[in-house]
């Protein structure tokens, strides 16, 4: 049967993690974490243990307890049950066919699974997934892969585009406890990729998917028209219609009647459109009106917001200086912020001497090249940021030149800049939503009272954002124009605000099979 079946993304904002099959083919459309739904459970000091965090996430109904789609080796270390006595053999105990058996025994598996975007909220249980083909923009692989090296993703987590095995080995004769078992990670290989940009298409299975390229906070995203013989789907993936990158979703697919759109709707009980060109004018205005020095916190990997940042800082004369990992992320991308006016901040760390040898375990630090393609033998190495950033020093002496990305993350380097008086803090993100973004809150609102900043504001962030999502009007706009026979809402809070004048509306339940 034709059908759709959502495990996450229902009544709730990220996650998700949907199903459907067409025409005897089975696509997953992302795989997401669930940032709230992982907070019931979990918090900074509370985490899934990273060897086991599949088992953990499973037993918590954390992941859709489904046979054919997890890796063998995350379900159960390989070489495990060849251990007589091994007393937690019990525990790792588990009802699921791994993805490798499923194969093996020519039963289901899915076909391919379409990353929508690289935002862990859509791809961050990606890793625990076997060798599924997995469908993407060019540039969401590049960002999975900077991920990877960068994000300080634990175990499992960090095999976003790759794969490395763990199973059971002994350990050295050198151990204290020599041929004792123990779980290693053996030599990685690549996940397989179908790179698909704007207006291209792939079979998959029994389908074709057509990529849509649509604005969003991040680069490369997409929506995705999937359509075998008789039906047509549309997924929206999270889209918006104010940022730099324009989104002509609602053009291209205009009058086309899709069997199914699944449909975001994060901002769906919201009237009025957010502007990214109206945050660059409020930014202009604040730079200009900061005595001392102007920092502004935002994601690094929202390139659009870099743009903004850059062109306001230029406008008012100021040298924008961002975070190494923005840095980084553009370099992969084939990009310099240096060739843009632009420069990295160069933060002190391991020894705290700006020393080229405090920077080799964090190479994106240090230069723009690669962290894969260091070599020692090839002396292959970059401190460009050494040569070419800006230092903390830097920015003492002179802090009316400059305006400095720095996210709360990052607050330890104040204790550096030691801002003067008149200095400034923005926030160009999203406010705090959740508790635990709230206690979050009010220690930057500690570190800013502390230093003196905002002191007009009561110490608190001055807020200038514009959302990576569209607003409940442009989001109806768009339905009325590709006119849906059946709307399915996703990734939204509200799904009773979404109206189909074409056809009919469809509330998910999660796990729950809608067919057509």
């Amino acid at each position: 049967m034709d059908s759709i079946t959502c495990y996450g993304g229902v009544d709730q904002i990220g996650g998700n993690k949907v199903l459907l099959n067409l025409s005897d083919s089975s696509i997953f459309l992302d795989f997401g974490l669930n940032f709230g739904e992982e907070g019931r459970f979990f918090e900074e000091f509370l985490q899934p243990r990273t060897t086991s965090k599949l088992h953990d996430l499973l037993k918590l109904n954390l992941l859709p307890r489904l046979d054919g789609i997890y890796r063998k080796d995350a379900l159960q270390p390989e070489g495990l049950e060849t251990l007589e006595k091994q007393a937690s053999k019990s525990l790792w105990k588990n009802d699921i066919q791994s993805y490798e058996d499923a194969k093996s025994n020519e039963e289901w598996t899915p076909d391919a699974v379409f990353i929508s975007h690289a935002h862990l909220d859509h791809c961050g249980y990606l890793p625990y997934l076997g060798d599924i083909p997995i469908v993407s923009s060019s540039e969401t692989k590049t960002l999975m892969e900077s991920f990877e090296e960068i994000a300080n993703l634990n175990g499992f987590d960090g095999d976003l585009s790759k794969i490395q095995r763990r199973s059971i080995g002994e350990l050295s004769s050198r151990a204290y406890f020599p041929s004792e078992p123990k779980i290693k990670t053996e030599e990685e290989g690549k996940r397989e990729m179908i790179e698909l940009d704007d207006g291209e298409a792939a079979p998959t299975g029994n389908v074709t998917l057509e990529a849509i390229e649509v604005g969003h906070s991040i680069p490369g995203a997409l929506s995705a028209l999937i359509e075998s013989k008789d039906k047509q789907v549309v997924y929206t993936g999270d889209l918006r219609f104010h940022g730099r990158k324009e989104t002509k979703i609602a053009e291209q697919f205009e009058g086309l009647r899709p069997d199914a759109m699944l449909c975001e709707g994060t901002r769906i009980d919201e009237e009025e459109p957010d502007d990214e060109e109206e945050v660059e004018r409020k930014l202009v205005d604040a730079f200009s009106d900061t005595d001392g020095l102007a920092m502004i916190g935002f994601a690094w990997k929202d390139l659009d917001r870099y743009e903004t940042v850059k062109r306001a800082s230029q406008e008012v004369g100021r040298i924008p200086v961002f975070d190494p990992r923005l840095a980084y992320l553009k370099a992969r991308l084939d990009q310099s912020i240096y060739e843009e006016g632009a420069k990295a901040f160069v933060e002190r760390t391991d020894s705290m001497l700006y020393s080229a040898g405090d920077y080799t375990r964090c190479k994106h630090k240090c230069g723009e090249i690669p962290v894969s393609e260091w070599s020692n033998s090839e002396d292959v190495k970059d401190t460009k940021h050494l040569d070419k950033g800006v230092t903390a020093v830097d920015i003492r002496e002179n802090p009316d030149r400059y305006v400095l990305q720095l996210d709360y993350y990052r607050f330890k380097n104040l204790v550096d800049l030691d801002p003067p008086k008149g200095s400034k803090y923005i926030r160009a993100q999203s406010e705090p939503f959740n508790e635990e973004m709230e206690l979050s809150e009010e220690r930057l609102i500690n570190w800013l009272k502390h230093f003196g900043i905002n002191e007009k504001k009561n110490h608190r962030p001055i807020q200038i954002h514009a959302s990576g999502h569209a607003c409940g009007t442009e989001i109806q706009e768009m339905i009325d124009r590709i006119r849906p026979k059946k709307l399915i809402p996703i990734h939204t809070e509200n799904p009773d605000a979404f109206e189909n004048e074409h056809g009919e509306v469809i509330h998910p339940q999660k796990g729950k099979t809608i067919g057509f």
